[in-house]
């Protein structure tokens, strides 16, 4: 038994360089959501490992405004500033990834990655297996006075975050190949792109691929929204399911092949519903400008987004393109504000940055 730990010194800016060489190592590449919010279910997310057998990542996506706020407030009080459930959840679902070659990817670091990372070797150790556990975080880089070097920090004064895109998961995953992945605040759909990008051979000018991609991680994001999980309203003919299919409701994957194409599904024989219309409400969830969705990878546009039912768990979904002003010109920090002496909250702050 062992556990592998990385080097942690290698730091980069915020300027996203193209890719030498990607090499396409998967013609296909099959991510399943396993969260979908902080409270989601750890036991829903080991099902969809257990009848998904394809399964080549499992994302855990836990983090929002309001579980940053918390996780701030909790490490001022002394406590965990990653998601303190995260060892209930690698416990339950590290056995059998490992034992898949399933790769977790996680954003349960929040405001301290490396304290994830430690939880999770510490659960690896006593379960007995050997894994290798990578972190994808932010780092605070100041000069501690006039001529001094800077000093690198995990902790931004005031808590402050920034949405990251997939670049940072991608180059762990193409420099460890690890059966972990914790990071920070990243974008929802960035979590899931980053595989995309990894397996497929694509790079950070491939935008309609990044487009097609980012489609899939919006869609995956939020877990059972897709698959019914909002869809129950009893007495309305086109949006009603039995209290025993929503009991087994799937948590989401999908299959997307190397040249954009992407098709979501939920497992074979499971409750819940997949279909033009589950897509259709997931697709314009916390979306602003359909012909503008902004993600730190590329601005997307939806407008010309369709979906095609070819089983009754299976949705081909297509037609997600770059927008005009394919790239953002600006990342989002958020920053805790004290409200009252009990609340905080996250207000946005534009960050400059830029690609290459």
């Amino acid at each position: 038994m062992s556990t592998e730990y990385k080097d942690w010194n290698e730091v980069h800016n915020c300027v996203i360089k193209l890719r030498e060489n990607p090499r396409r190592r998967k013609e296909k590449v099959y991510i399943g959501c396993g969260a979908g919010f902080g409270g989601d279910r750890p036991l829903a997310a080991l099902k969809l490992l257990q009848r998904v057998k394809e399964l080549n990542y499992l994302v855990l996506e836990c983090l929002a405004e309001r579980t940053l706020a918390d996780r701030y407030q909790v490490m001022l009080s002394g406590g965990d500033g990653y998601d303190s459930r995260i060892a209930d959840w690698m416990r339950l679902l590290l056995p059998l990834a490992v034992e898949k070659g399933t790769c977790i990817i996680t954003n349960m670091g929040a405001m301290d990655a490396l304290g994830a990372q430690e939880s999770v070797l510490e659960v690896a150790r006593n379960l007995g297996l050997s894994v290798s556990v990578a972190v994808a975080h932010e780092i605070f880089s100041n000069k501690s006075g006039s001529g001094s070097p800077r000093v690198k920090s995990n902790f931004a004064e005031g808590g402050a975050s920034t949405y990251l895109g997939a670049a940072p998961i991608v180059e762990c995953l193409e420099k460890y190949q690890p059966n972990v992945i914790i990071t920070s605040r990243i974008a929802d759909a960035a979590l899931f792109l980053a595989p995309m990008v990894f397996e497929l051979g694509w790079n950070w000018d491939d935008l309609k691929e990044l487009a097609q991609g980012s489609l899939a991680g919006h869609l995956l994001e939020c877990g059972c929204q897709l698959t019914g999980g909002f869809f129950m309203h009893p007495g309305d003919k086109y949006r009603d399911m039995s209290f025993s299919s929503l009991l087994d409701l799937s948590l989401p994957y999908a299959e997307i092949s190397f040249d954009g194409q992407v098709c979501v599904a939920k497992a074979e024989g499971s409750g819940g519903v997949l279909n033009f219309s589950t897509c259709s409400q997931q697709l314009l969830y916390e979306v602003g400008d359909p012909g503008a969705y902004i993600t730190p990878d590329v601005v997307i546009d939806f407008q010309d987004v369709s979906f095609h039912p070819l089983s009754s768990s299976c949705v081909l979904c297509a037609g997600a393109k770059p927008s005009l002003g394919s790239r953002p010109e600006k990342l989002l920090r958020l920053v805790p504000k004290k409200c009252s002496a009990i609340t905080y909250i996250c207000i946005w702050q534009p960050l400059n940055w830029k690609s290459l």
